[in-house]
């Protein structure tokens, strides 16, 4: 398994401690940069270390800010925790900024221009003029949080290619399908085309549908919403079906649905919960290998849109079609 910078950082300490360095932490750290050159050669060597690297990189964790040193504690890769020192240096962030937060939410400080804070319960989201389009933003906070670099991402209903943009500009190989494709990264595909793409290797994929108000117009039916809602769920059920078995074990789904705000005079008579997520429904009928893992709440910043996301993970029996 490999090791976190922590790991190495303590490594590199009990070591200084059998030269006969003694002290505080600083102190032992202040002792191996005083080495001559040649023994500090030798013992950078002697741990497998390239001198430059525990000169420049690794021994600095010493003089880090806590909130750092904790992330790293975490897992926060060591490169990161420089870009955000170098940060604190130069005004752009705070130490209020740092404290508290996992290495994922750290790893996207500073936010970029419509990006969302990762950390917080709730994702703000600046308008965007595209319909039912999820915000570039909450993308690129799902591709960050549940892929790694060089990982695939997957998203069947892609519409106007959003996941696919972030996912690539952060360095992850994906692909988007859509039976009307909007962008121009998203392939023409059918979602029931999915299992035969695409067998047990995607790291994240993000499924998208209508929402029942676009799914009832689609439709086309006469009959009241409430009395549709059901066949809706089952269609959420077909959609999870297809989608699936392109999933890796360990892979994450993420399932984005709009909630209601209201219910119409004819629901509060029927006394049915319509503010349960459709989803919530369509996930009780799929395999029991699809374990509930997270959940996200995206609002538009002014309050007119919201998105509730639900992250669910694959057991190692996997889920293969």
């Amino acid at each position: 398994m490999k090791r976190g910078a922590w790991q190495v950082y303590e490594e590199v300490l009990r070591a200084a401690q059998g030269l006969g360095l003694e002290g505080e932490e600083g102190e032992v750290v202040q002792g191996l940069l005083a080495l001559p050159r040649e023994a500090f050669r030798t013992f950078a060597q002697g741990l497998g270390l390239k001198p430059k690297y525990l000169r420049h990189d690794l021994l600095p964790v010493a003089f880090l800010p806590e909130p750092l040193r904790e992330a790293l504690r975490a897992g926060l890769p060591l490169w990161h925790a420089h870009r955000l020192n170098r940060l604190l240096r130069a005004g752009r962030l705070a130490l209020e900024d740092l404290q508290g937060r996992p290495p994922e939410a750290l790893k996207a400080l500073p936010r970029e221009e419509g990006g969302v804070d990762l950390g917080a319960p709730v994702w703000l989201y600046p308008e965007d003029p595209r319909p039912e389009a999820l915000a570039p933003g909450v993308a690129r906070a799902l591709v960050a949080l549940y892929s790694l670099p060089g990982e695939l991402v997957v998203d069947p209903m892609a519409g106007y290619g959003t996941v696919v943009e972030e996912a690539l500009g952060l360095g992850r190989r994906a692909w988007g399908g859509d039976t009307c494709p909007k962008g121009p990264r998203v392939e023409r595909a059918d979602i029931r085309d999915l299992p035969r793409r695409f067998q047990g290797e995607a790291a994240l994929l993000v499924l998208h549908p209508p929402t029942f108000a676009s799914w009832l117009k689609e439709e086309g039916e006469k009959a009241p919403p409430e009395e549709r809602y059901a066949a809706y769920v089952e269609y959420l059920q077909g959609l999870l079906d297809y989608a699936l078995p392109a999933l890796r074990p360990g892979g994450r789904l993420v399932l984005v649905v709009r909630p209601r705000h209201a219910l119409s005079p004819r629901e509060w008579a029927m006394g049915r919960d319509f503010f349960l997520s459709p989803f919530e429904r369509a996930l009780a009928e799929v395999s029991p290998r699809l374990r509930p893992f997270h959940y996200h709440l995206a609002v538009r910043r002014d309050g007119g849109e919201a998105w509730h996301l639900f992250v669910a993970e694959v057991g190692d029996g996997g889920l293969g079609g």
